[in-house]
């Protein structure tokens, strides 16, 4: 699954393992944890008629994750001002919200009233620091940026406009 790779990735950049990063670490190292029960949950017993391992597996509502509930580590990861942790981040959320398996419509729980989506944008948004940004943070903000407006315009685009 692509969300543990990204997380598994971020936890094994080198930069990660200071001590100053020690909360995207564990949040890393819980959601890795979560995802596996969850998974562990939700597979369905092998199958010898489905071998393959080329295909991808048939969607179906048992099969999707949710992942509003795992944003925080890429949150943190966004934090870390790491331009090679920030880029992994932002093509995880990316490909999270293409998918739609990130949408941001939950409630907020760090900030009441508001939804989830907010705290997405806005941790996106903060991950540009001027020009001095990295190139590659720039071009990764691009593109979750416009992926975001895409998907779902209709609950962030005035959101999205005002942030940029």
């Amino acid at each position: 699954m692509f969300l543990t790779r990204a997380l598994e990735k971020i936890l094994a950049d080198k930069e990660v393992k200071k001590s100053h990063h020690s909360q995207l670490r564990k949040a890393c190292e819980v959601a890795l944890e979560e995802i596996k029960e969850e998974s562990e949950k939700l597979s369905p017993p092998p199958d010898s008629k489905s071998d393959s391992s080329t295909l991808p597996p048939i969607k179906s509502k048992t099969s999707f994750v949710e992942a509003d509930k795992y944003f925080l580590p890429f949150e943190l990861a966004c934090q870390s001002k790491c331009p090679r942790i920030v880029i992994t981040s932002l093509d995880c959320l990316q490909k999270l919200i293409a998918y739609g398996h990130l949408t941001g419509s939950a409630p907020d729980s760090t900030a009441p009233g508001k939804k989830l989506i907010d705290r997405i944008i806005e941790t996106i948004c903060g991950c540009f620091q001027g020009p001095q940004t990295d190139e590659g943070v720039q071009l990764q903000i691009i593109k979750v940026g416009i992926c975001g407006y895409l998907v779902c315009k209709e609950v962030c685009f005035g959101y999205c406009v005002f942030c940029c």
